[in-house]
């Protein structure tokens, strides 16, 4: 997937429309392929999205840092990058 598709099946995620709560817990799921990590790569600022915007309580974040974003992930297994340390990661 590019930074900048053509056609709909260049985009890693359709659309999404979802209102999280402040201070809630969530999981995504759904079968390997389908854009679980892209989704929450995006919310949480390690990537970007070709097009559209992310909004917290209506402000865009899209182009916010992940520090400026004031949220947390946490991944099913303690390390992300296998070239880092669990601390580094």
């Amino acid at each position: 997937y590019g930074p900048h598709p053509k056609s709909d099946k260049d985009y890693a995620l359709k659309e999404v429309h979802h209102a999280f709560e402040d201070g809630g817990a969530y999981a995504l799921l759904g079968p390997s392929g389908c854009g679980k990590t892209t989704l929450l790569n995006i919310i949480s600022g390690l990537l970007y999205p070709s097009h559209g915007e992310l909004l917290f309580d209506g402000k865009d974040v899209t182009n916010l840092s992940t520090q400026e974003r004031n949220i947390a992930q946490v991944f099913q297994f303690p390390v992300i990058y296998d070239t880092m340390t669990v601390y580094d990661n």
